[in-house]
């Protein structure tokens, strides 16, 4: 689908963190990974470059990271200029990444992949990886199918071509060639218990309209669906 309001309303407020779980899922991922000094992450859809900054300075990892829209790109260069460990930023598609064969040892994607063509964009991930080398996807997940109706408020909001299944998720990941695929829920990782941490928003523009439209139908929407529409935390690897 090519409809990017979704996208666009992220970019234009300058939100950090809006995958689910936000940075205190991040944290709690990192803490948990293998990753080490030398190490190189690829994150995917780095946005502001909030987990960029993140993994460079709490690993030691050399992070790069790539976005296609030109806004989150401007924000993601500015935080790496700002940052005590800079990391790279490059422009791009996750579709398409513009990376030679096995260049890294992690890729990061953080409620990007169903918002893109994923029988393009997992076996990318699958390319740039070394053998050995590690994905994580944070990912919108249904619990079950809904009603076409349903399905059309949900793609048109996020602009999303397909809502899938824990399942389907794990068909996408093995046809692209990975193994070990594994499904967790957030309750998985060493999170504070009881606490929720809510994106941070930079007003960088005065919020119009549409842009609160966007807002309020992607509350509606968490409302509504709250016990359909959740997400899943895949880790799996390159054999």
């Amino acid at each position: 689908m090519n409809n990017h309001r979704y996208i666009d309303f992220l970019a234009k407020l300058a939100i950090d963190s809006a995958h689910p779980g936000g940075r205190q899922l991040t944290e709690a991922i990192i803490s948990e990974t293998s990753m080490k000094e030398g190490d190189k992450v690829l994150d995917v859809g780095c946005g502001t470059g909030a987990t960029s900054a993140l993994l460079a300075e709490k690993t030691g990892t050399e992070v790069t990271g790539i976005d296609i829209h030109p806004k989150m790109v401007e924000l993601a260069k500015k935080r790496s200029t700002g940052s005590s460990r800079p990391f790279q930023i490059v422009p791009g598609s996750a579709e398409r990444l513009p990376f030679n064969d096995e260049t890294f040892d992690w890729v990061l994607s953080e409620s990007v992949t169903a918002f893109t063509d994923m029988t393009q964009s997992a076996p990318e991930y699958f390319r740039v990886l070394r053998p050995g080398g590690k994905l994580i996807a944070i990912e919108m997940t249904i619990e079950e199918r809904l009603p076409r109706p349903d399905s059309k408020v949900i793609q048109s909001l996020y602009g999303v071509g397909r809502l899938l299944t824990e399942d389907d998720w794990k068909e996408i990941w093995e046809k692209a060639g990975f193994s070990g695929i594994e499904a967790l829920r957030d309750s998985d990782f060493s999170q504070k218990e009881g606490a929720v941490e809510l994106p941070s928003y930079h007003l960088t523009e005065k919020i119009d309209e549409e842009a609160f439209d966007v807002w309020l139908s992607h509350l509606q929407i968490l409302q509504t669906y709250r016990d359909v529409l959740t997400y899943r935390i895949f880790r799996a690897e390159k054999p």
